[in-house]
């Protein structure tokens, strides 16, 4: 049964996806995240979320804060987990993600930049409002079939079967150049607080759009 296209929707995380807005989008490996610490971190998100809306006077704005650090501390724990899956490891199995980014690149999203960790991606885009057809284009689509995409190759690539992403991205609209300054920021420096590499420019799985490669 097909999901309606809908602006906003709601899996285990919420999603906006808006037509014609700019995107911040993660997603990593299948049960990356299944261990005790993650689990811990999501316990202790939900308790702050739930007492935010039973006492909050600013529930709006105090949610978003929560999530945003929830995010960055769940980033931090990607970048430093030594156990589990790291399939992006492989140059291989690393390009095959690149190329299934990059295939819809000035088709039906305008590609900002991304990183390829060992076992996440994180990935700026605009999402186009119309395709060649003139049909809609939703966020929801594209991300489903970068990863339909690349998982059928990683497997391969691997010699596995079965589910290669996690079935869900977290997605965050980007509002304003601000924003998208600091985002891309972010992204291009993961890396380097991983202790992976020195300068942004060094990481050979991070890509910028020529018209900001002042960023590297």
């Amino acid at each position: 049964m097909l999901m309606e296209k809908k602006e906003f929707y709601r899996k285990n995380l919420p999603h906006l996806q808006i037509q014609g807005q700019t995107f911040f989008v993660t997603w990593l490996l299948a049960g990356v995240h299944s261990n005790r610490e993650f689990s811990e971190l999501k316990m202790e998100f939900e308790r702050i979320i739930y007492q935010i809306k039973e006492k909050s006077n600013n529930k709006k704005k105090d949610l978003k804060e929560a999530s945003n650090k929830y995010f960055l501390e769940f980033d931090k724990k990607l970048n430093t987990l030594k156990s589990g899956k790291h399939f992006m490891k492989k140059p291989e199995v690393a390009k095959a993600v690149a190329d299934s980014i990059h295939y819809w690149d000035n088709k039906r999203i305008d590609l900002y930049c991304y990183c390829i960790m060992s076992n996440h991606v994180h990935a700026v885009f605009t999402v186009f409002e119309k395709d060649e057809t003139g049909s809609s284009i939703f966020l929801q689509d594209i991300m489903q079939s970068i990863k339909n995409f690349s998982a059928r190759g990683c497997n391969k690539l691997l010699g596995l079967k079965g589910q290669f992403w996690h079935h869900e991205s977290y997605d965050r609209l980007i509002r304003d150049r601000e924003e998208l300054y600091r985002i891309i920021c972010y992204v291009l420096d993961n890396p380097i607080k991983a202790g992976l590499c020195k300068e942004r420019k060094d990481w050979r799985w991070s890509y910028i759009n020529p018209e900001y490669n002042e960023f590297m």
